[in-house]
């Protein structure tokens, strides 16, 4: 029998881990060889644009139509362009001013879609059949200039016509759209007059927006509305003229 002091306790076996090392080792060969595979394939073009297209549109399913029929002033409009004044101050702004003042009760101001829309309506405006501006919008254009001169907001003129057909001999219009057109330059260039230095975008719509008055019932209120003039602020800022 072998002391007590003298007995030592055999040492523990220690447990071999290389095969850990190799099989790391191994799992990132396999990663490597998987990862150069893709790299080596190539893409069907078919099936890359399903999955944009079920990407697009589970993104946008949330997204729905605002305004219907065809729209002439819709732009692609640009992250990068600079703001100018916000249209909630310009509204208040103009609010104040055509309550205070008579000759601008009748004109119509509203905020649809990113722009302020200011409409002259009806014939109190223009010569019956051209676009020589009476009284009425010179002396309104120069009080309006007054705010807008100031504004570096980009500024767009439609011109609007009711559907009738042009049959004016005296006048030198052969239609409509020359007649939208040639009363939408009237209001630019008055405006231009009161102080606003920015290029200003015309359009001659005659009455390709006819179909937006179809809930007015009474048959001579809609054509009269149809007869007008927008002045259409955007909150982008204007463009810089080019000096030659």
């Amino acid at each position: 029998m072998i002391p007590s002091d003298l007995y030592q306790p055999p040492a523990p076996k220690r447990r071999n881990s290389m095969w850990l090392t190799s099989l790391a080792d191994l799992l990132a060969l396999l990663l490597v060889f998987f990862v150069l595979l893709f790299s080596m394939s190539e893409v069907k073009q078919e099936s890359w644009e399903k999955i944009l297209d079920t990407l697009g549109y589970k993104l946008n399913e949330q997204v729905t139509e605002t305004e219907d029929g065809p729209t002439a002033e819709k732009t692609v409009e640009l992250f990068s362009e600079r703001r100018a004044f916000d249209l909630d101050y310009l509204a208040n702004i103009l609010g104040e001013k055509f309550a205070a003042s008579p000759e601008m009760a009748d004109i119509e101001m509203f905020k649809a879609s990113g722009r302020l829309v200011i409409s002259f309506i009806g014939d109190s405006y223009f010569e019956r059949g051209g676009n020589r501006a009476t009284d009425t919008l010179t002396e309104i254009m120069g009080q309006l200039g007054e705010s807008l001169r100031y504004m570096e907001n980009r500024v767009e003129i439609y011109g609007h016509t009711d559907p009738k057909p042009f049959l004016s001999e005296s006048s030198r219009f052969i239609n409509n759209w020359g007649l939208s057109l040639a009363r939408a330059l009237a209001v630019a260039e008055q405006l231009e007059q009161a102080g606003y230095g920015y290029p200003i975008r015309v359009f001659g719509m005659a009455d390709s927006r006819f179909y937006e008055l179809g809930d007015i019932p009474d048959r001579e209120k809609r054509f009269s509305r149809a007869r007008r003039v927008d002045i259409v602020i955007r909150e982008a800022a204007g463009w810089k003229r080019n000096r030659l």
